[in-house]
């Protein structure tokens, strides 16, 4: 059977900061010190003007908070004299990461190209493309080896480094199909990249075959960690302040992208349910032998199962309404019937055919439109975000207990 794009969609949400329909990414870090400066900023200013619109007051504005600054070193007690500073803006500032965006436009223009597809979040950059397995590796790697090449050219010209040694390479395909893919690699500078297990992509551990066991074990266990801390210090604190520590702790990483876990093994869904039990019984000092349901609906919260449905729910309502990334807006098409018929008016969306049930049925395009057709009427014709979010809120909490 050949691997199909279906196949390799199990990145049910594609976040805007996620990998989209891919089997081949290769990231590089696009950082020259991670200190005070990491591009040419008052290059990128001029270079500004024509791409982006940025003119007279605007650009002499910018020029004037990057112009004019100068750092020391002090070693022990020991300070240097001041050095003007003629590259780059100071780490953490607020414009940083959007000069920087402005400047690196080229690695866009690079990747395009070379017909490969690419996602850029501030200095963190994934190239990567579809293939079938009857398609030959060498002529697929040397288009990604040509792709990157250029871009380290033109970051060594700039004054940038590529970061070869967090540079990734990794295969996604079905379980079964793993071992055909093994041996695939890379020659990249005098390095040759062979294929990773999983990568770490802003924050979420993608593996092979996209199940999402290692980041649901990461999150179990970095939450474990934090309800150990929290229990210890409980008797101390009010039902409110423990609340606002788990949410902070806790279910801030349980919701961290989570609409990718949407259908995945139940099993995986069920480890992360208990962590999220262990939280409830210790914000509301519930002993271990007492039944949950009863304190989750005392709490509020919605199940782990529930909140990723929640999560894209909301992306589909942002893409409607055009408040999504552009390559999540494109997967949602409205159902438009060629005659007028009473089902135009509920905004329901059309629910494509897939291939496979375990990748094809976790597909954004797929599961979203079938969660966002189940929701009532009333719910899809609201245009308020925090209108829609309460209603869908109270819509899943009734429907996860059955109330």
């Amino acid at each position: 059977m050949s691997l199909n794009r279906d196949c390799v969609t199990a990145c049910a949400s594609r976040y805007s900061y996620s990998i989209r329909q891919q089997l081949v990414c290769g990231t590089h870090d696009a950082g020259l010190i991670r200190g005070f400066r990491f591009d040419r900023s008052r290059h990128s200013v001029f270079k500004a003007q024509k791409p982006f619109g940025i003119t007279e007051s605007a650009l002499d504005w910018i020029s004037s908070y990057l112009n004019g600054r100068s750092q020391r070193i002090i070693i022990n007690s020991s300070l240097s004299e001041c050095q003007p500073l003629e590259i780059g803006v100071p780490q953490g500032s607020v414009l940083g990461p959007k000069i920087y965006c402005m400047f690196s436009l080229p690695i866009a223009e690079i990747c395009k190209n070379h017909g490969i597809n690419y996602h850029i979040y501030a200095d963190d950059t994934q190239v990567y493309l579809v293939f079938r397995p009857t398609e030959s590796w060498i002529n697929i790697s040397s288009r990604l080896i040509s792709c990157l090449n250029d871009i380290r050219n033109w970051m060594k010209s700039n004054r940038l480094k590529l970061n070869e040694d967090k540079t990734e390479l990794i295969v996604f395909a079905p379980k079964y199909r793993s071992n055909d893919f093994s041996e695939f690699s890379i020659s990249f500078g005098a390095d040759i990249i062979h294929q990773a297990s999983h990568v770490k992509n802003l924050g979420v551990i993608f593996d092979k075959s996209l199940n999402f066991e290692k980041q649901c074990n990461s999150i179990s266990r970095s939450c474990y960690i934090q309800l150990r801390n929290t229990g210890r210090v409980r008797p101390f604190l009010t039902e409110d302040a423990a609340k606002t520590l788990v949410h902070a702790l806790v279910t801030s990483r349980l919701d961290y992208g989570n609409a990718l876990l949407h259908n995945i093994n139940s099993c995986l869904i069920n480890k992360l349910q208990k962590v999220q039990n262990v939280a409830a019984r210790i914000v509301t000092r519930t002993k271990k032998r007492e039944h949950i349901t009863p304190v989750l609906i005392e709490l509020h919260w919605l199940p782990v199962f529930f909140r990723c449905q929640y999560k894209l729910i909301v992306y589909v309502f942002k893409a409607l309404h055009g408040s999504a990334p552009v390559y999540l807006s494109e997967l949602i098409e409205e159902y438009r019937p060629k005659r007028n018929l009473r089902s135009q008016a509920t905004r329901q969306l059309v629910v494509p055919r897939v291939r496979t049930k375990t990748y094809g049925e976790r597909r954004f395009d797929k599961s979203a439109a079938i969660l966002w057709n189940d929701l009532p009427t009333h719910l899809r014709g609201l245009d308020s975000i925090d209108a829609f979010k309460k209603g869908l809120k109270t819509f899943l909490f009734k429907k996860a207990f059955n109330m």
